[in-house]
């Protein structure tokens, strides 16, 4: 039984913890920035994105979450919003996945309707931003597993793949790793709730 069995329950599909219970990091110690609080939602650690999946998109290292506040992309602390008697995560924090015929990921913001996708302009300096309102090249992801836990999200550059890493000010941006190549590992957190796809 590894650490997490211990400190969860599962649904009887296995794949569910129930909101009651708390996480733990990769190396065992407990997370309570990952205890989940609304009864209806539920969150599975350590998922693969996948078409149709909902989830938080959390920094391995600094725990902060991609968001989209004031229509910046960046990594911020996880908020949560009441709803009546519970809460669930903040909406600008939840990020829906999607998978074309091609087979390209990307990733619909829930309060903004806009999907996670690389700027234009000279390519050393692009950054990530959110402002597409359908799923184009600028936005196409591919997702490979991290040997050390989480993903590596992978963008198209004419015919390389190039990785996502935490960069530009204060450590809070999301930058093209166009240097380093060894781009961020991220964990996705799903959300299992009733977020639709754009039409």
């Amino acid at each position: 039984m590894d650490n997490d069995d211990a400190l969860s329950s599962t649904t009887g599909d296995g794949e569910r913890l129930t909101p009651t219970q708390s996480f733990t990091t990769g190396d065992g110690e407990q997370d309570p920035t990952l205890t989940p609080s609304v009864s209806t939602t539920y969150y599975s650690r350590f998922s693969c994105p996948w078409n149709g999946g909902t989830y938080l998109i959390c920094d391995r290292e600094s725990r902060l979450v991609i968001t989209l506040k004031g229509g910046h992309l960046g990594l911020r602390p996880r908020e949560e919003e009441q709803i009546g008697d519970s809460h669930r995560p903040d909406r600008s924090s939840l990020w829906h996945c999607v998978e074309d015929e091609s087979m390209w990921l990307g990733f619909y913001n829930d309060a903004s309707g806009r999907f996670i996708g690389h700027g234009g302009g000279w390519w050393r300096e692009w950054k990530f931003v959110a402002e597409a309102e359908r799923h184009d090249q600028w936005e196409w992801f591919c997702a490979r597993q991290h040997p050390d836990g989480g993903h590596i999200l992978l963008v198209k550059h004419w015919h390389k793949l190039l990785p996502m890493a935490v960069g530009g000010k204060k450590n809070k941006e999301l930058v093209v790793d166009y240097e380093d190549r060894k781009g961020t590992a991220w964990d996705f957190i799903r959300i299992d709730s009733e977020i639709k796809t754009p039409s």
